[in-house]
């Protein structure tokens, strides 16, 4: 046997190659990642998609947190998911996801494990507007729900939102790419794509270049009460992988990180949106269970009573 770095290795060398591969293949993983806990999460909906950095960052200092009880971990990306599909592998699941950021619908909540703790203290539930520019004057008169009435909203194709908007009477269309909404936008297929206040600043300035037609709208919120978690499969496994993140995240809140984390990634966010001083029109959203956690204020950013931390 001639091998391709031209050195005969002849049918002994063969035989000890083949058994040394074979030896390889089955060698034992290491006990430390063997035993780890493996937190498997949906990656980004494109390469300029860094909307849920924030989220992420939570969930692995929780781990971090939890690494004396609970022993190593392991978090990493699988491949692109819609929800839709997000949702049906933890539901079935299929080893290819162990955990999802989400938010909760009472069907959800029947058939996965929540940890009932908003990951973002609801600031994606007040959502700004995206707008084409020259329109914002349209805007300008809005007093009330009904005042929006007239204007069309763009949601991706699954999105929760879509069932609030039918919800509240709004109209709506729907698109089957993230990233397609924004050219739907541009092309004038609806009049506005409402983006959560965590998330809309990094998508205008990632796609200032590419569609310049577009603006934030400067005077409202678009609001209704989203509290978004990390969920897990229903099984014993999914259990204790929530068990753990929620021990991470309450050691978080009693020590001061959480807010910490909070303020680093959003409180230029709040400030820029000057989210205390918009106008705000709530909507109802009827997929609330009974056990989401109003009662605990430490969970619910509010623009009114919120103290952005000072800049340094």
């Amino acid at each position: 046997m001639q091998a391709r770095s031209g050195i005969n290795i002849g049918n002994a060398g063969t035989l000890l190659l083949l058994a040394l591969c074979a030896a390889l293949a089955t060698a034992p993983v290491p006990a430390a990642e063997a035993q780890a806990m493996r937190y498997i999460y949906n990656s980004p909906e494109s390469d300029s998609d860094i909307r849920y950095a924030y989220h992420w960052k939570i969930l692995k200092t929780a781990l971090e947190k939890t690494q004396a009880e609970y022993g190593p971990f392991v978090l990493e990306p699988s491949l692109r998911m819609t929800e839709r599909r997000q949702t049906e592998e933890l539901e079935n699941d299929t080893g290819r996801l162990s955990v999802m950021y989400l938010s909760t619908t009472l069907e959800l909540e029947r058939t996965l494990i929540p940890v009932r703790i908003p990951v973002d203290r609801n600031l994606g539930g007040y959502c700004i507007l995206l707008i084409r520019k020259g329109e914002s004057g349209r805007f300008g008169a809005v007093r009330s729900l009904e005042d929006l009435r007239p204007f069309s909203f763009g949601l991706g194709l699954g999105w929760i939102d879509v069932g609030i908007l039918k919800a509240n009477g709004f109209r709506f269309v729907t698109g089957s790419s993230y990233e397609g909404l924004f050219e739907m936008l541009a092309n004038h297929r609806f009049d506005v794509f409402p983006r959560g206040a965590v998330e809309i600043l990094d998508e205008f300035e990632g796609r200032r270049n590419s569609f310049p037609e577009l603006e934030i709208e400067p005077s409202l919120i678009f609001y209704y009460p989203l509290p978004m978690y990390f969920w897990f499969p229903k099984t014993p496994t999914g259990q204790r992988l929530a068990a753990r993140a929620e021990t991470g995240m309450r050691k978080m809140i009693a020590d001061g990180s959480y807010d910490r984390i909070f303020s680093e990634y959003q409180d230029d966010k709040i400030r820029r949106l000057d989210l205390k001083h918009r106008r705000v029109l709530a909507l109802r959203n009827p997929n609330l269970g009974p056990e989401t956690p109003f009662a605990d204020t430490r969970l619910w950013f509010d623009p009114q009573t919120y103290r952005p931390h000072p800049r340094r």
